[in-house]
């Protein structure tokens, strides 16, 4: 004969001290509390007994999208990387797409990385203290490549050394092509020969390159290509 399956009495198991129970026993009492509670006490009662769990789960998938972006972000480079200071309501993603072009880019993992945050204090003419605690870091961390600015922050950063000769970086020949628009370390220009998507509160844009770019072959064919 085969075994004859023992039925298991609820109300026996209620009156069970707890430390007496089999964990078979244990998961049939939380069933039928389960069962006789409504929506907020089952709620209450999973996140009582189960909170550890469900912070375990909610981390592991936070560990899980965290490692997917560093792996992506670990794939990616910076081809150049742009600061436009004051930039408003300018479209940053319609400019970024237009310097993409300009330097064919097809790999999607090399990127144009462009900072629109910074902001320039009326009164000095050049960076409020957030944006130039901000802009010097990504200057001394090398960065930053391009900065697109007005004549007064241009004359600050200038006189402080900031921008590389462009005549060296773009080489004799491009530097003459852009005639009296162009001055040793900034070339100035009006923001619809620059590219589509730029709105700034100044007129003409000034544009300089960092003295420590690491990118200076990108940004010598972006500015090149403005002479066109």
């Amino acid at each position: 004969m085969g075994k004859e399956k023992k039925e298991i009495n609820l109300e026996e198991l209620k009156e069970k001290h707890e430390s007496d129970l089999t964990k078979k026993e244990k998961r049939l009492l939380e069933k039928e509390k389960l069962k006789n509670m409504g929506i907020a006490g089952k709620l209450e009662y999973i996140w009582m007994y189960y909170k550890a769990a469900i912070f375990g789960v909610i981390g592991f998938i936070a560990l899980i999208f965290i490692g997917v972006d560093l792996y992506q972000n670990a794939q990616k480079e910076t081809v150049l990387a742009i600061s436009v200071f004051d930039a408003g309501t300018s479209n940053v993603d319609t400019f970024s797409e237009g310097i993409r072009e300009v330097l064919e880019l097809t790999d999607e993992n090399q990127v144009i990385e462009v900072t629109s945050s910074y902001v320039t204090d009326a009164s000095s003419g050049g960076l409020d203290y957030y944006s130039q605690m901000a802009f010097v870091t990504q200057v001394q961390a090398q960065t930053l490549d391009v900065v697109l600015l007005s004549e007064d922050a241009c004359e600050i950063y200038e006189g402080e050394g900031y921008f590389a000769d462009l005549k060296e970086l773009l080489g004799e020949e491009v530097y003459n092509s852009f005639g009296d628009s162009i001055d040793t370390y900034h070339l100035e220009l009006p923001q619809e020969d620059i590219g589509e998507g730029l709105d700034l509160p100044y007129e003409p844009v000034y544009i300089g390159v960092l003295v420590n770019t690491t990118n200076t072959e990108s940004a010598a064919k972006w500015i090149a290509s403005l002479a066109d």
